[in-house]
């Protein structure tokens, strides 16, 4: 695992693109699908950007959707987590945070679905593209039961 799951720093995310399923962990910065909506509602709040037309930061990718979606995951290919890695963390570490492992958002570019449980007033379901929904709530119940990496020993440890 590239990235370990931190709170407020890397968080884990499920993708569904061409109905194949896989889990991310990443910074939580790159998962704001608009950019450029994000922006402008920065600086209709009075915020200054330097530079509002530059993504390099995302691999110059300023609108992640279905149309971006295979060019935005080949570049963080790299940041992919297989179920048992995760299942590993949750059985070995005990200095893990149960916060750090909650997936913080579904993403799923067939639906053009956004959902997040992102704790921290971040607002991911406010940048979506154009055509798409975007929902805050408990993912869990969203996310097909074969990839719940937290059923440990038949046991369900977010509840």
């Amino acid at each position: 695992m590239k990235n370990k799951p931190q709170y407020a720093e890397n968080i884990i995310v499920l993708v569904r693109y061409m109905e194949s399923y896989k889990w991310f962990v990443t910074d939580k910065e790159i998962w704001f699908l608009d950019l450029k909506k994000r922006i402008t509602a920065y600086i209709e709040k009075g915020f200054h950007f330097p530079n509002p037309n530059d993504f390099s930061e995302r691999f110059d990718i300023p609108i992640v959707n279905e149309n971006t979606a295979q060019e935005f995951l080949e570049h963080i290919s790299d940041n992919e987590v297989k179920i048992e890695e995760f299942k590993h963390i949750l059985k070995q570490d005990i200095d893990t945070d149960i916060s750090d492992m909650y997936p913080a958002l579904y993403i799923d570019f067939d639906q053009k679905v956004l959902i997040s449980y992102y704790p921290e007033p971040a607002s991911y379901e406010l940048y979506v593209p154009d055509g798409w929904n975007g929902y805050y709530k408990n993912n869990v119940e969203d996310i097909p039961e074969q990839y719940w990496y937290w059923i440990i020993d038949g046991k369900n440890i977010f509840t």
